[in-house]
């Protein structure tokens, strides 16, 4: 999907490019500025500086042809209004023109909750109540969003509102406007006037989350995402106080101007949506870093002498220096024995580049030559001027090696000084990444252990399953994924170890199944590999996959594989999915405790020597079959069976042809019938030619099954 953000550079940014980067999307920033930093993983995106002539912007998205316009504006993180924020208006009317006149184009504007203004007396603003804006901020978004209204009546265009809380990130700076960074700056230079405003601060890494849950199955056209903790100005001003370490200062707190209390419920029902993070705990924690401009990149000033010719001037400074040194020492004793040009030769050529050294040689050679009272054009033989020439060329030599010398060390140290910085960058990046997870972790396992859906739920469902009869378990086992999901596409199957091909033994509904009352895994390969390994598969979306495969695996092999056809949305999350690997351990252990029962119990359930269930036995599981057929789980026949010879030698021969979910006994009588599950009488024709077959007439039971 190719997606255009078009915003500035910030926070949101980085982190939104970031998440949809990660999906394998296209993403192009549309920006007055690139991320000040590159984004973590193997994202990539395209930067392209915001042309300021309106024709050029239409003519850039339109070569684009995005699938998803992102629409924030230049001004939309910052707290107060500026007067240049209403260039975001003029920017979003030609982005509305363009997306309006590009096909299948989706459009989501990101407002504030500041458009409620002060209409809410009595608890918080939903999606319904109407705009009220009551700051210049707030008017602002209004403006926006009835812009947006226009085109989306006019032109039918696919366009979502998102109405955001106060967005904040971890790193807080100097200089930026959003509301986090302005409660730093207030509270380092002590303001003396503030507002004791009640606010819902979110997470710009949670914001992204709501705007990926909204691209992919977002139904309304408006939706309010706040971060659910309410929390004061003030709290936040005492905790930033103590953690920068700051005097408590008397501040005036006034009245708030208007109340942006909002409801995001509508988000969280419908897509699942929550956040994660806390600013209250997080500044407890230390996890808030408030970023200062150094104090001489503030007070730096632009320079005005080029770099060149600054050091020209010391080069020349330095050289007086030594050549004066060299000519008072040249009388003297001691002093007189020191090549001071060669050491302003070495101390040049360790400081500077190989330009300046050059230079110096040459300066040293000519005062050489100078103290000589030689000149270039009298050395015209060697063997009368040998010291004169040597040390020329020892000026020169010197100085261009050790210039070299010195370049390449200082080259291998800053490419060692960049590798540092980008292991450490890799370091923070690896850490913010571990520091996420585990917070998501403990988040789930929280909820996992405490809400009412969570583990007593799951632990109350499980323990139906407890029982010591595998076919009851797989039939619970389609009731407790429904109440789990709620979904009633759910259905189980058999099969043997080694073959492709399932047997449907219940459904909850005629849309379960996959392929009919047989499923050949042959023609799903991975799912295939997932079952013969017995690990979870999840389908992907819109591929005709189902959405849940759970293979029951026992004594390594798959006993049965549960399939989920289809997952209402707000149950397609890691909670749910979690909950279902859960599942599936504890009903493992159940299965492997049934399997092992009935094996031991073989004697007393089967005839010696034979799979065929005896009388007492055989009515259990006829019972069963009567039971999935009053809760329409499945269908079942029961056939009694005509043969001639012995029993043991037709229940042999029959056995190759009947299905893994049918099963043989007999009657006080001694007279042979067939459960034939998930095959109603009507059906039974089948059946009965491979029966036939081997000599065996079936004959369908039609009295009352618990009788028989």
């Amino acid at each position: 999907m190719k997606i255009v953000y078009i915003g500035t550079g910030d926070a949101l940014a980085e982190t939104l490019v970031e998440r949809m980067g990660q999906e394998s999307n296209d993403v192009y920033l549309l920006s007055d500025k690139d991320l000040p930093r590159k984004p973590r993983g193997i994202s990539l995106h395209h930067f392209y500086r915001s042309p300021r002539k309106g024709e050029s912007f239409e003519k850039l998205l339109r070569s684009i042809s995005p699938d998803l316009i992102i629409f924030a504006g230049k001004y939309y993180i910052n707290s107060a209004h500026e007067a240049e924020a209403d260039e975001d208006m003029t920017l979003l009317a030609r982005s509305l023109r363009t997306a309006a006149a590009l096909l299948h184009t989706k459009f989501i504007l990101l407002s504030s909750i500041e458009v409620y203004g002060n209409t809410v007396k009595n608890g918080k603003a939903d999606e319904s109540w109407e705009c009220a804006a009551a700051s210049e901020r707030g008017i602002r978004f209004v403006r926006e969003e009835q812009l947006l209204d226009i085109y989306r009546k006019q032109h039918g265009m696919d366009a979502v509102i998102l109405r955001a809380s106060q967005l904040y990130s971890n790193r807080p700076k100097e200089g930026e406007g959003d509301f986090l960074s302005r409660l730093f700056r207030a509270a380092i230079q002590t303001e003396k006037h503030m507002s004791a405003d009640v606010l819902q601060p979110l997470h710009v890494s949670d914001f992204v989350d709501a705007i990926k849950r909204v691209i992919d199955a977002g139904k309304q056209y408006i939706y309010n995402v706040c971060g659910i903790a309410e929390i004061p100005q003030e709290s936040l001003y005492q905790l930033i106080c103590q953690q920068e370490k700051l005097q408590k200062t008397s501040v005036l707190w006034k009245p708030p101007a208007c109340i942006t209390l909002a409801d995001s419920s509508q988000i969280r029902q419908e897509l699942g949506w929550s956040d994660f993070r806390n600013l209250e705990e997080q500044l407890k924690k230390g996890e808030i870093t408030y970023e200062r401009i150094p104090a001489k990149s503030r007070d730096k000033k632009k320079q005005i002498i080029p770099a060149g010719i600054r050091k020209l001037a010391e080069n020349l400074l330095i050289f007086a220096v030594f050549f004066i040194l060299n000519s008072l020492c040249s009388s003297h004793s001691l002093f007189s024995q020191i090549d001071w040009l060669l050491i302003y030769v070495i101390l040049i050529s360790i400081t500077y580049d190989i330009y300046q050294s050059s230079l110096a040689a040459f300066l040293a050679s000519a005062a050489y030559l100078y103290g000589q009272n030689l000149s270039i054009l009298n050395l015209n033989t060697f063997y009368s001027y040998a010291g004169t020439v040597l040390a020329v060329m020892e000026f020169v030599f010197l100085g261009l090696i050790v210039s070299y010398t010195a370049n390449m060390l200082r080259e291998n140290t800053r490419n060692v000084r960049l590798d540092l910085e980008m292991l450490t960058e890799e370091y923070k990046d690896l850490m913010a990444i571990n520091e996420e997870n585990v917070l998501i972790k403990n988040e789930y396992e929280e909820r996992l252990l405490t809400s009412k859906s969570g583990f007593p739920k799951l632990y109350n469902l499980i323990s139906r399953l407890m029982v010591q009869e595998p076919d009851r378990i797989l039939m619970e086992t389609m009731q407790v994924i429904s109440e789990l999901v709620r979904t009633d596409t759910v259905a189980v199957y058999q099969g043997q170890v080694g073959s492709p091909w399932l047997r449907l033994m219940g459904a909850l509904s005629g849309s379960s199944a996959m392929e009919g009352k047989t499923w050949n895994l042959s023609g799903f390969p991975r799912i295939y590999d997932a079952v013969m390994r017995g690990e979870l598969y999840q389908g992907e979306f819109g591929s005709g996959e189902p959405a849940v495969v759970l293979p029951i695996v026992c004594q390594g092999a798959p006993e049965a594989v549960i399939l989920i056809k289809t997952l209402p949305y707000e149950c397609e999350t890691l909670y749910h999915i979690n909950l279902l690997k859960t599942m599936s351990l504890l009903l493992r252990d159940s299965m492997e405790k049934a399997l092992q029962y009935e094996e031991l119990s073989r004697e007393e359930h089967y005839m010696k020597g034979t799979d065929i269930l005896k009388p007492e036995a055989f009515h259990k599981r006829v019972l069963l079959a009567v039971e999935k057929a009053e809760k329409c789980v499945a269908e079942y026949c029961v056939a009694e069976l005509v043969y001639s010879g012995s029993l043991t030698e037709t229940a042999a021969a029959i056995s190759q042809t009947l299905r893994v979910t049918d099963c043989l006994g007999t009657d006080e009588e001694g007279s042979l019938f067939a459960l034939l599950n998930n095959t109603s009488p009507e059906n039974l024709e089948y059946p009965q030619k491979r029966l036939s077959a081997c000599g065996v007439e079936a004959r369908p039971i039609l009295n009352e099954p618990a009788e028989t």
